[in-house]
């Protein structure tokens, strides 16, 4: 596949393969889309870092290191083809990754033409991160509101569930006792049992009713939860959204 973005060329590729030794490399979605092409599954060669999703390393080195040499060089990250330029976030500036051994034979103002371009990327990849721990958090969230649902519900439920198998039961023995028994207690057993009925009765319904309002106030928890977390996803797109003003 072509590569329409510039690269950072380095005369030390062919013999030097150090930056590919305990990579901490980002790829982006186009990055992912293009590897994925080839043949390979996500989970081969990807690993999920703090929302960034970098090169797997096996063995103390990138997945696609054989032989000394990548095995996807045609199609790399984009990240690789910009390596060792990088964007330090601690000085706002580009530099020469010191972590690569030629560090001090480049000289960066050559590499100019490319600050642009790294920042553009930089920024794509913030933004992807965003949205992919956006995304993971609105997951998180109707988790934990089918739990908590589950966690009210379930209790409550069993509980009606015993006290309408216990009226069917005094039920049972209403008709069964007046059945089988025709003296004069059975006038009394009968009103005995009604009472009793009531009495559960009037349990279920003031059950019913708590469960109604532990549901509301379930729903009003789920509500102000959902709205915090729309306005920290709406703060996060203001502050994304000016960084990008900011840059340009």
């Amino acid at each position: 596949m072509k590569n329409i973005l510039p690269e950072f060329y380095c005369p030390y590729s062919i013999e030097c393969y150090q930056c590919c030794l305990d990579t901490e490399m980002t790829l982006s979605e186009e990055d992912i889309s293009k590897i994925e092409l080839l043949g390979y599954k996500i989970e081969e060669f990807l690993e999920e870092k703090d929302g960034f999703m970098t090169l797997r390393n096996i063995d103390n080195h990138c997945i696609f290191l054989k032989n000394k040499m990548c095995s996807i060089y045609e199609n790399r990250p984009q990240g690789c083809r910009f390596y060792p330029l990088i964007y330090d976030f601690n000085i706002d500036d580009f530099v020469i990754d010191n972590l690569c051994n030629h560090h001090d034979d480049f000289d960066l103002e050559i590499y100019r033409p490319l600050f642009d371009p790294v920042q553009v990327f930089v920024y794509n990849l913030l933004g992807e991160r965003e949205t992919r721990m956006r995304r993971t958090m609105e997951e998180d969230i109707k988790v934990e509101v089918e739990e908590s649902k589950e966690a009210l519900e379930d209790p409550l439920t069993k509980e009606i569930k015993k006290i309408e198998r216990d009226k069917e039961k005094i039920e049972s023995l209403i008709e069964q006792a007046i059945l089988e028994t025709q003296d004069e207690n059975v006038e009394n057993l009968e009103e005995a049992l009604k009472s009793e009925m009531r009495e559960i009765e009037e349990e279920i319904e003031e059950l019913e009713k708590g469960i109604q309002a532990d549901l509301v106030s379930a729903e009003k928890h789920i509500k102000i939860t959902e709205e915090s977390i729309k306005s920290e996803i709406e703060d996060l797109e203001k502050r994304r959204k000016n960084a990008e003003e900011d840059d340009n």
